[in-house]
Protein backbone atom coordinates (compact mmCIF):
# COMPACT_ATOMS: atom_id res chain seq x y z
CA UNK A 1 0.00 0.00 0.00
CA UNK A 2 1.69 3.21 -0.64
CA UNK A 3 1.49 6.70 1.22
CA UNK A 4 -1.54 8.27 2.05
CA UNK A 5 0.05 11.83 3.03
CA UNK A 6 -0.36 11.19 6.64
CA UNK A 7 2.29 13.78 8.33
CA UNK A 8 3.40 13.95 12.08
CA UNK A 9 3.78 17.33 13.55
CA UNK A 10 7.18 18.38 11.85
CA UNK A 11 5.42 17.65 8.44
CA UNK A 12 7.27 14.31 8.30
CA UNK A 13 5.55 10.85 7.10
CA UNK A 14 3.80 9.40 9.81
CA UNK A 15 4.85 5.87 11.16
CA UNK A 16 2.99 4.37 13.78
CA UNK A 17 5.91 3.05 15.73
CA UNK A 18 4.42 1.81 18.65
CA UNK A 19 0.94 0.37 16.84
CA UNK A 20 4.18 -1.49 14.71
CA UNK A 21 6.22 -2.75 17.49
CA UNK A 22 3.20 -3.79 19.53
CA UNK A 23 1.58 -5.46 16.41
CA UNK A 24 4.99 -7.12 15.98
CA UNK A 25 5.38 -8.56 19.43
CA UNK A 26 1.38 -9.85 19.78
CA UNK A 27 2.25 -11.23 15.78
CA UNK A 28 4.98 -13.46 17.56
CA UNK A 29 2.99 -14.58 20.59
CA UNK A 30 0.54 -16.14 17.92
CA UNK A 31 -2.92 -15.54 16.38
CA UNK A 32 -4.29 -15.11 19.94
CA UNK A 33 -2.72 -12.45 20.90
CA UNK A 34 -2.76 -10.17 17.28
CA UNK A 35 -6.53 -10.81 18.04
CA UNK A 36 -6.47 -9.50 21.52
CA UNK A 37 -3.99 -6.47 20.35
CA UNK A 38 -6.49 -5.35 18.04
CA UNK A 39 -9.91 -5.98 19.97
CA UNK A 40 -8.17 -3.88 22.63
CA UNK A 41 -8.24 -0.94 20.11
CA UNK A 42 -12.00 -1.46 19.82
CA UNK A 43 -12.33 -0.41 23.79
CA UNK A 44 -10.51 2.22 24.28
CA UNK A 45 -10.39 6.02 23.48
CA UNK A 46 -8.86 7.03 19.66
CA UNK A 47 -4.85 8.28 19.56
CA UNK A 48 -3.66 11.06 17.99
CA UNK A 49 -2.89 8.70 14.94
CA UNK A 50 -6.29 7.85 14.30
CA UNK A 51 -6.93 11.51 13.91
CA UNK A 52 -4.51 11.29 11.52
CA UNK A 53 -5.79 8.89 9.51
CA UNK A 54 -9.30 11.08 9.81
CA UNK A 55 -7.58 14.06 8.71
CA UNK A 56 -6.39 12.29 5.63
CA UNK A 57 -9.90 10.18 4.88
CA UNK A 58 -7.47 6.87 5.41
CA UNK A 59 -9.82 5.13 8.07
CA UNK A 60 -9.53 2.22 6.25
CA UNK A 61 -6.30 1.35 7.48
CA UNK A 62 -7.65 1.80 11.36
CA UNK A 63 -8.58 -1.57 13.13
CA UNK A 64 -11.54 -0.99 13.64
CA UNK A 65 -12.47 -0.62 9.83
CA UNK A 66 -11.00 -4.38 9.58
CA UNK A 67 -13.27 -5.83 12.33
CA UNK A 68 -16.45 -4.04 10.76
CA UNK A 69 -16.19 -5.72 7.59
CA UNK A 70 -18.15 -8.97 8.08
CA UNK A 71 -17.20 -10.06 4.63
CA UNK A 72 -13.46 -10.75 5.82
CA UNK A 73 -11.71 -13.80 5.76
CA UNK A 74 -10.75 -13.39 9.33
CA UNK A 75 -14.25 -11.87 10.62
CA UNK A 76 -15.23 -14.85 12.42
CA UNK A 77 -12.20 -13.62 15.05
CA UNK A 78 -14.20 -11.36 16.25
CA UNK A 79 -17.82 -11.20 17.71
CA UNK A 80 -20.83 -9.11 17.39
CA UNK A 81 -19.99 -6.78 20.11
CA UNK A 82 -16.56 -6.45 18.95
CA UNK A 83 -18.10 -5.24 14.92
CA UNK A 84 -20.55 -2.61 17.02
CA UNK A 85 -17.71 -1.23 18.88
CA UNK A 86 -15.55 -0.79 15.94
CA UNK A 87 -18.49 0.48 14.16
CA UNK A 88 -19.26 3.52 16.89
CA UNK A 89 -15.24 4.49 17.17
CA UNK A 90 -15.39 4.64 13.34
CA UNK A 91 -19.17 6.50 13.22
CA UNK A 92 -17.85 9.90 14.84
CA UNK A 93 -14.75 9.97 12.37
CA UNK A 94 -16.67 8.75 9.63
CA UNK A 95 -19.12 12.15 10.26
CA UNK A 96 -16.67 14.08 10.53
CA UNK A 97 -15.03 13.36 6.83
CA UNK A 98 -18.44 13.44 5.02
CA UNK A 99 -19.33 16.85 7.08
CA UNK A 100 -15.91 18.13 5.62
CA UNK A 101 -16.99 16.82 1.96
CA UNK A 102 -20.60 18.27 1.88
CA UNK A 103 -18.86 22.04 3.19
CA UNK A 104 -16.67 21.67 0.61
CA UNK A 105 -19.30 20.86 -1.83
CA UNK A 106 -21.37 23.37 -0.49
CA UNK A 107 -18.36 26.29 -0.95
CA UNK A 108 -17.62 25.13 -4.90
CA UNK A 109 -21.65 25.07 -5.70
CA UNK A 110 -21.76 28.90 -3.99
CA UNK A 111 -18.85 29.46 -6.09
CA UNK A 112 -20.03 28.13 -9.07
CA UNK A 113 -23.46 29.89 -8.49
CA UNK A 114 -21.75 33.23 -8.00
CA UNK A 115 -19.66 32.66 -11.44
CA UNK A 116 -23.16 31.95 -13.45
CA UNK A 117 -24.52 34.95 -11.63
CA UNK A 118 -22.12 37.32 -12.29
CA UNK A 119 -19.46 35.92 -14.65
CA UNK A 120 -15.68 35.16 -13.96
CA UNK A 121 -14.20 37.68 -12.20
CA UNK A 122 -12.08 40.11 -14.79
CA UNK A 123 -8.66 39.53 -13.20
CA UNK A 124 -9.47 35.84 -13.78
CA UNK A 125 -11.20 35.48 -17.24
CA UNK A 126 -7.96 37.65 -18.59
CA UNK A 127 -6.01 35.17 -17.00
CA UNK A 128 -7.82 32.39 -18.89
CA UNK A 129 -7.77 34.18 -21.97
CA UNK A 130 -3.67 34.95 -21.82
CA UNK A 131 -3.53 31.59 -21.20
CA UNK A 132 -5.48 30.40 -23.99
CA UNK A 133 -3.84 32.65 -26.37
CA UNK A 134 -0.06 31.26 -25.14
CA UNK A 135 -1.15 27.73 -26.15
CA UNK A 136 -3.17 28.30 -29.45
Amino acid sequence: MGPRGIKNSAGQVYVPHYYKRALDAAISRGEEAVIQYVRGYLYKPPSDGYKKLEDVESLDLACEALVADEAKPYAFLFTDEDRVAANERLAPHVQAIEDRKAEERARIDAKRAEIKRNGLPRTELDASLRTRRDLG
